[in-house]
């Protein structure tokens, strides 16, 4: 069976060798390149000064007796040498006597004259025989009995350089083609066979020869490798011991070459649950083992186990009928049930008898404390997705009134998500909304959120009561669907008719650092909300980034609070905070509120707006109405 590593591997080699022959290929052609360019220069120059040479001789007469006409006759020679632009001949005065060539060729009247692409010697005089990769100026002295006569300048070209330069490199890649076929052609048929030779070697040393997966020996490599990275980084990672429930009866009833096609099947299966980094193997029998690499929280890996048991359930396509099995899966964390690779596995496998002894098909953790919390987990997420879909799963809004610290009127509400079961037993946000937040529910609750407000709005403005304002916390998970969490709530208080002033959105310190809320907070704020930072000092803001965003309110962490007047350390804090927020203009609000001492304390330090038990406790809309009719019924 062809195994996909031992392909890579062999894919990985031929890149090398490829590139390593490339390389020196590429470096022998630069240096080949660059000495035929060499070479072809300095030929070339060479028979630029012949030919001024020659015709500098044939120039001496003319020069002499100063005849212009004559001089333009022997520099027409030029127009048969396409290298040779333009020329020049200067009398030795250095006055321009003729000058041959195409236009826009351009050559100084004096040979004295500093031009742009000259430059000058001591006496003055200018000079040039400058170069450059497309040409230049060539410059010949003309002599006569041994005095100097004259001058030649030939505007000079290299364009016929670069076309043999061409030629040669055309030349050289089509030999080197031509190898390269020969050379691939002749080893290519020996490769096939080394890459062949290696992979069956490795699939018989490492690979199971039925299903593909890794065998015992590859496993135990792999599990060594994972116990000692999970001691090094934080997130951890899981063995799982996976038993086929009821493979004997596949093996009985369809025989055993159908009982082979039912584990690549499993395997399959198996592989399309795990990630890419993940190891699956086939240990033994009916006996196979994953390693899950940086799970992070146990919840993670329950879920794998629990895709891989609904996985199998699906049936298997045997004939005539088709095939039913199970998995009872054992899981051992690590490092927390044990770094040691054979601890790790009879524990997995431990784990794994007492799920089969519970009833098979199903998994169960080394850890009985965590096995009970991940099961509480995953069972309040199931209901959680029950209670969203229904309009009667229980959920429903608390109101905490917030009020002005001074005059205490009614400012506005902290909306509060609640969750009561069927048999009225109330489930504390403290335990599901960590839940909605790691199963992705958090975006869902929101959406229904906001909605239930809108309708408790419109339902309170019947009975009589406007809300001035409306708190809503927003969650980090929130904010990773970008501008389109205020996309969606813009068109859910458009469709119910409520002002975006109305509401204010409260955000965790650690969003404001967040570069994905950095760009929410900017939309936030675009379309018209206030922001408000809640249990601030609990976090790490920059006070840049409050000015940034325009937050309008700081709510200070119930902590510190809560032990307000007589804890020295905490009055510090919270007098700090308040000065802060009046330089910035930003308004504070203290929650957790609960003794006449706290409150006397925040108003006498000048703390904006108190929201606590002492004020009132999270109410349903119902009796947020009785609340606001009764306690200012006279006026406030």
């Amino acid at each position: 069976m062809t195994n996909p590593d031992a392909q890579e591997h062999a894919r990985r080699s031929l890149r090398l060798s490829l590139l390593s022959t490339g390389l020196a290929l590429l470096i022998a052609f630069v240096l080949l390149v660059a000495h035929q360019y060499i070479t072809g220069r300095r030929l070339l120059l060479e028979e630029l000064h012949t030919e001024a040479a020659i015709i500098g001789a044939n120039s001496v007469a003319t020069l002499v007796f100063g005849d212009e006409k004559a001089g333009r006759e022997i520099l027409g020679a030029i127009r048969l040498t396409p290298r040779i632009l333009g020329a020049a001949l200067y009398r030795a005065d250095g006055q321009l006597l003729a000058r041959e060539g195409e236009g826009g060729i351009d050559f100084p009247a004096s040979l004295l004259t500093k031009a742009a692409d000259t430059r000058q010697d001591s006496d003055g005089a200018a000079t040039y025989n400058r170069f450059g990769l497309l040409g230049g100026v060539l410059r010949e002295d003309i002599h006569s009995e041994g005095a100097t006569v004259g001058t030649l300048l030939l505007r000079v070209d290299f364009a016929s350089l670069y076309w043999r330069l061409l030629e040669y490199i055309l030349g050289v890649i089509a030999i080197a083609l031509i190898a390269l076929a020969l050379s691939h052609r002749f080893t290519s048929r020996l490769r096939m066979r080394v890459a062949s030779t290696e992979e069956q070697l490795e699939n018989l040393a490492l690979y199971d020869q039925i299903t593909g997966l890794a065998n015992r020996r590859l496993f135990e490599q792999e599990l060594r490798k994972a116990a000692l990275r999970a001691q090094r980084e934080p997130l951890g990672a899981a063995l799982l011991f996976i038993d086929v429930d009821d493979f004997k009866k596949v093996n009985d009833s369809f025989g055993h070459e159908v009982g082979d096609q039912v584990l690549q099947m499993i395997a399959e299966r198996l592989r399309s649950v795990v990630r890419a980094a993940d190891t699956v193997a086939r240990i033994g029998g009916d006996e196979f083992t994953a390693i899950l690499f940086d799970i992070g929280d146990p919840e993670n890996a329950a879920k794998v186990a629990r895709d891989m048991i609904a996985a199998i359930a699906e049936p298997f396509p045997t004939q005539p009928t088709p095939s039913h099995v199970g998995l009872s899966i054992g899981l051992a964390l690590m490092p927390a049930d044990g770094s040691d690779p054979v601890t790790l596995l009879r524990r997995a496998d431990m784990a794994m008898y007492v799920a089969k002894s519970q009833g098979k098909n199903r998994f169960h953790f080394f850890s009985e404390s965590i096995d009970a919390r991940v099961r509480g987990d995953l069972q309040l997420e199931a209901d959680l997705r029950q209670a969203l879909k229904h309009s009667d799963g229980g959920l429903w809004v608390a109101y905490q009134p917030q009020l002005c610290t001074l005059k205490k009127t009614l400012l506005g509400v902290e909306a509060l998500a609640r969750w009561r079961r069927d048999d009225g037993s109330a489930i504390s946000p403290g335990e599901f909304i960590p839940v909605a937040e790691k199963s992705g529910l958090i975006n869902e609750l929101g959406s229904w959120m906001l909605l239930r407000i809108c309708q408790d709005l419109a339902e309170m403005r019947a009975a009589g009561v406007e809300i001035p304002k409306v708190a809503v916390n927003v969650s980090p998970r929130q904010l990773t669907r970008g501008g389109g969490v205020v996309e969606d709530i813009c068109r859910t208080l458009e469709s119910y008719g409520e002002p975006v002033e109305r509401f204010e959105f409260e955000l965790t310190e650690s969003t404001l650092m967040d570069e994905h809320g950095a760009v929410v907070l900017d939309a936030f704020r675009a379309a018209g909300f206030a922001l408000a930072i809640d249990d601030f000092g609990t976090g790490y803001s920059s006070l840049g980034y409050l000015k940034r965003f325009q937050v309008s309110k700081l709510k200070i962490d119930q902590r510190f609070i809560r032990e307000l007047p007589d804890n020295e350390d905490d009055a510090a804090i919270v007098s700090a905070v308040i000065k802060m927020a009046w330089a910035l203009n930003i308004k504070v609000v203290a929650e957790g509120v609960e003794t006449d001492a706290q409150a006397t304390f925040l108003q006498a330090h000048g703390c904006d707006v108190l929201q606590g038990y002492l004020l009132g406790r999270p109410m349903p809309p119902e009796a947020l109405v009785t609340y606001v009719r009764e306690r200012w019924k006279n006026g406030g």
